[in-house]
């Protein structure tokens, strides 16, 4: 407001002194713009000089008033203003400048354009030339006025603060926040599969540990359900309800009490393991397991109380007198009034496994993960198949033409044995699958081993007899099955391929702890059991305690068959899983 009337004051004053100054008239016609005419009422016109601040700095317009009766303006002419002549002329008020705002810069000079600055000089006889209007001097910017202070936020809900923790260097080196949680209730997946708590606000933690720290180390039991089929067997023995007859193969109502067949139960109990930990740097771990199926055997016996007649079959390659082969024929092990005994069998098996796993993280998402492994695997199984005679002689056989040279009282006892080993040792790849539904989750495992297997058969059998009073003999040339031309160890190697398949269906109860179920298959190629290693076909010449009048066959049997076949197991397993 006060520069608006500064500014109206000095306009005022420039028009008055403009208007004062219009007033002088020339004395004629080339007067002098020094002294102009000033009307004095009353009087002629009196030549007064104007003071020098009224007389303007550029070149004057001259203007000539022509004179009314009694020295009056002409019509049409500008008036004058009557001066008092005691009154001394008004001089002109400079304009007073605005005040300068705070912190603005000095005033600079207005600049003049290049033709107002040297004004050429010219003739009083030109035309006048309207008086140049200065330019406006620039006006200086001001300085940015700094802002109020704003009033501080409050602080934001706990539940959505990041806490101190969650922001750490990366492994590029560069800062992030913690993964991206899309609901409270639950962890994210990294959370579960490193084994990391939640706090009340959903947050993770970890006991004894930094909170959100990467869980590193995981273990696993499960117990095994499993099933394995038994070795298989010939036909080991039979009986006959007529006991006029001898029990072999092809008679008359002949039965096996012994074969064929698998031998063992097929269901298996054990248990496995598994443990390892990650490098979340890397992406990379470690792992190994092992499992375990327990011993399984069974023990088999039949005695002359559940069949009087008993026989251990075979085929006898040895001619007969009109040089056919005796054919089907058999050892006797229990005949009524001749022979007491029993035929007895047991069966062994175990099977167990280990293997260690470079594993490399492939993908990892909010819900799932994925990842490779390559590492080593060993498989072992061991089996073992025993056939045992438990003979006492009651009475004289040669009533029933059984050649039995021994008094009555004597106790014979013959065992068979076969055993087999198989170890596998390969390198394995695979793949395992992990995807998560909440608190539930699914994961899938598959690998492949690709090795060699080490195949062991060792076959023994003996013959031991002890008469009445006498002292008991052995012969360790063998039994029956197990003669001279397949007793000992024979060993090979063959290429195998184990692969192997886990499903596991499992449930999170707490973060760091998992309860599961799934079905696990495995398939062994080319391994040896004993069941197979039996030879049927035996020249009864190469049994200890044969008869006296066979003939030799000429052919070396029993042999070793080292026969071979690929093993399935599978089964369900339940499990417990912890990360930390």
């Amino acid at each position: 407001m006060k520069r608006l009337r500064a500014a109206a004051m000095g306009l005022s004053l420039a028009l008055g002194a403009t208007a004062r100054a219009n007033d002088w008239q020339p004395a004629g016609p080339a007067r002098a713009p020094s002294a102009p005419a000033v009307w004095v009422p009353g009087g002629p016109p009196v030549a007064r000089t104007a003071p020098p601040e009224l007389v303007p700095s550029v070149v004057p317009v001259e203007a000539t008033v022509p004179s009314g009766p009694r020295g009056a303006p002409a019509p049409g002419a500008l008036p004058l203003i009557p001066v008092a002549p005691d009154v001394p002329p008004a001089r002109a008020v400079p304009a007073v400048p605005p005040p300068a705002p705070e912190l603005r810069e000095p005033p600079r000079a207005p600049r003049l354009m290049p033709e107002l600055r040297e004004p050429p000089p010219r003739s009083s006889d030109a035309p006048p030339r309207p008086m140049p209007q200065p330019q406006p001097p620039d006006v200086p910017l001001a300085p940015p006025r700094a802002h109020a202070p704003q009033p501080e936020l409050p602080p934001a809900p706990p539940e959505f603060m990041v806490p101190p923790s969650g922001l750490g260097v990366s492994k590029h080196g560069t800062f992030g926040s913690p993964p991206l949680r899309i609901s409270r209730d639950w962890p994210t997946f990294r959370e579960v599969h490193s084994g990391v708590g939640i706090d009340e606000h959903g947050y993770s933690t970890g006991a004894g540990h930094e909170a959100g720290a990467f869980r590193r180390f995981f273990v696993s039991g499960e117990y095994l359900l499993w099933w394995m089929p038994g070795f298989a067997t010939p036909i080991l023995g039979t009986t006959n309800a007529n006991a006029a007859l001898n029990g072999f193969l092809g008679e008359p109502g002949t039965t096996t009490i012994l074969g064929p067949g698998p031998f063992l139960d097929s269901t298996r109990q054990g248990f496995r393991v598994r443990a390892g930990a990650w490098w979340e740097e890397a992406g990379c771990g470690i792992d190994a397991g092992f499992f375990f199926l327990g011993n399984r055997s069974r023990d088999a016996a039949f005695g002359p109380d559940q069949f009087p007649l008993i026989t251990r079959p075979i085929f006898a390659p040895n001619p007969m007198p009109n040089g056919q082969p005796v054919g089907e024929s058999g050892e006797a092990v229990s005949v009524p009034g001749v022979l007491r005994g029993t035929l007895g069998a047991r069966g062994e098996s175990r099977l167990w496994g280990i293997d260690a796993n470079l594993r490399q993280c492939w993908f990892a998402e909010c819900d799932r993960r994925a990842e490779w492994f390559v590492g080593y695997r060993h498989l072992n199984l061991r089996e073992r198949l025993t056939i045992t005679e438990d003979i006492t002689v009651i009475g004289d056989g040669r009533a029933r033409g059984i050649a039995v040279t021994d008094p009555v009282g004597t106790r014979v006892f013959v065992q068979d044995d076969f055993q087999t080993r198989n170890s596998f040792h390969g390198a394995q790849f695979g793949m395992r699958y992990e995807r998560r539904f909440g608190a539930w989750d699914f994961d899938a495992r598959a690998s492949v081993a690709l090795g060699t297997t080490y195949q062991a058969l060792t076959i023994g059998g003996f013959q031991a007899r002890q008469q009445p009073n006498g002292t008991p003999m052995f012969f360790r040339n063998g039994g029956l099955l197990a003669a001279q031309t397949n007793i000992g160890r024979f060993t090979r190697d063959r290429f195998s391929v184990v692969p192997e398949l886990t499903l596991n269906a499992g449930y999170w109860v707490t973060p760091s702890v998992r309860v599961f179920a799934g079905y696990n298959l495995l398939v062994w190629t080319n391994v040896i059991r004993p069941g197979d290693q039996i030879d049927r076909v035996v020249d009864v010449t190469f049994v200890p305690n044969g008869p006296m009048l066979a003939v030799p066959s000429g052919m070396n049997r029993p042999r070793p068959t080292l026969a071979q076949r690929d093993l399935v197991v599978n089964g369900v397993q339940f499990g417990v899983d912890w990360r930390w």
